[in-house]
């Protein structure tokens, strides 16, 4: 009996020995945080610094965050939190990491940007964000996560978006946008949207006919965080039209995030439509019934040409807002400009008048082969032709294109026409 109760003793300590450099090595296992109250806990035990990869850092501020065997830990200073239920890609590209006073109570906030799928036909990334904020009293973190199911309740149930073309002009599309408790109310004659945010962007063509808007739907949403720390989203805008099966991405509707009562919603006065760079449209809202012109005469009346049909022109007229109207011959010109007597431009329209004996190609007007460019290279470049037609005025045919509405000259800068050419 007694060599029993010597080994029984024996076996005791052994377990005892071991417990005691277990605990030692890897902290209590039994000892929890009040964080787990929360989304953030200590690490467990098991969790070895070996097996910690690190993925991004904020090194002036000592917080680090590494991706573990179970989870995702936040370090900062002596204290480790730990996230079980964050991506398990959040390590296929290093995380963004913020720290900002997001919820304006004067303690700063932790803000990650991270992977959260990947296309595995295209390999395209998707993202999401998390925004950490101190739980008031407690060693821990509130955890909120801005994920792709964030912006779509968002623009379902926040936020009024109702898209279409013009009255006025079947080139341009609008999109207007509000809170869904407020209507919005447009201009019986024009179309505009008279209250909310509204954008603007282009209609697809088919030939020389703008097609006839039949609906949209939102397609991927982009999350990015901008200089000043802000959470903003870029959703696309995919249009469908009756005459095709073609689905244009005509642009963005874009918004930035507030957090209020623990919840996300659109920060005030951040929603707005940016079309895409291809369907870039001048605001109609801008319109004005202010008529101005300017011409330019062609001294150069020679008609000897073997080639008497119009069908190529790109030309830029010597235009100012100071001159209305300038003699000059074309004669040196590449194009067949040469052969345009008269270049007549006003607030709402070009005309070219051929010289006496040509004519202009029917084609590249039926298959809307033409433009007019203002402002070449500049934020405000547009091509601001909308139909164009041929007539015959006193024995001279004459091409009139006209615009996409009335401009104040004050937006015109530089003009380039084109004709056989976009």
């Amino acid at each position: 009996m007694k060599y029993f109760l010597r080994i029984l003793l024996v076996l005791v300590l052994s377990v005892a020995v071991i417990f005691g450099v277990f605990v030692y090595t890897n902290g209590n296992p039994f000892e929890k945080s009040s964080a787990q109250l929360t989304t953030a806990s200590q690490p467990a035990a098991t969790e070895k610094n070996a097996n910690r990869v690190l993925i991004a850092s904020i090194p002036d501020e000592d917080y680090y965050l590494y991706k573990g065997t179970k989870g995702v830990i936040l370090v900062h200073g002596k204290k480790e939190y730990e996230f079980n239920n964050w991506s398990k890609l959040i390590d296929a590209e290093p995380p963004e990491m913020y720290l900002v006073n997001y919820d304006g109570n004067g303690v700063n906030d932790i803000l990650i940007k991270a992977v959260s799928s990947k296309n595995e036909s295209t390999g395209e990334l998707s993202y999401e964000v998390y925004l950490l904020t101190e739980k008031s009293g407690l060693d821990g973190y509130n955890v909120f996560s801005a994920t792709q199911a964030t912006w779509t309740d968002i623009l379902n149930n926040q936020v009024r978006v109702e898209i279409g073309q013009l009255k006025s002009c079947k080139k341009i599309l609008q999109v207007s946008m509000n809170s869904k408790d407020k209507t919005i109310s447009y201009d019986s004659s024009t179309g505009i949207a008279k209250n909310g945010f509204n954008g603007y962007a282009r209609t697809l063509q088919n030939g020389g006919t703008y097609m006839t808007f039949a609906g949209w739907s939102k397609g991927k949403g982009v999350y990015s965080i901008n200089k000043k720390k802000e959470i903003c989203i870029s959703v696309e805008v995919n249009v469908n039209y009756k005459e095709t099966k073609i689905v244009q991405t005509a642009g963005y509707i874009n918004f930035k995030l507030d957090l209020k009562d623990g919840e996300f919603i659109v920060k005030n006065k951040t929603m707005n439509f940016s079309p895409a760079e291809a369907y870039k449209v001048s605001d109609p809202r801008t319109a004005s019934a202010v008529g101005w012109s300017y011409a330019e005469n062609n001294t150069d009346r020679s008609t000897e040409s073997s080639d008497k049909i119009i069908d190529w022109i790109k030309y830029k007229p010597s235009y100012s807002a100071d001159i209305f109207e300038q003699n000059l011959s074309l004669a040196d010109e590449q194009t067949d400009v040469k052969n345009i007597r008269k270049i007549y431009i006003t607030n709402s329209y070009v005309e070219l008048t051929a010289k006496s004996g040509f004519s202009f190609d029917t084609g590249a007007r039926k298959q809307g082969d033409y433009s007019v460019i203002i402002n070449r290279s500049s934020d405000a470049e547009y091509d601001i032709a909308y139909t164009a037609k041929i007539m015959e005025i006193n024995g001279v045919q004459v091409l009139r294109i006209s615009f996409d509405k009335s401009y104040p000259q004050s937006e015109i800068y530089s003009i380039e026409i084109n004709y056989g050419a976009k």
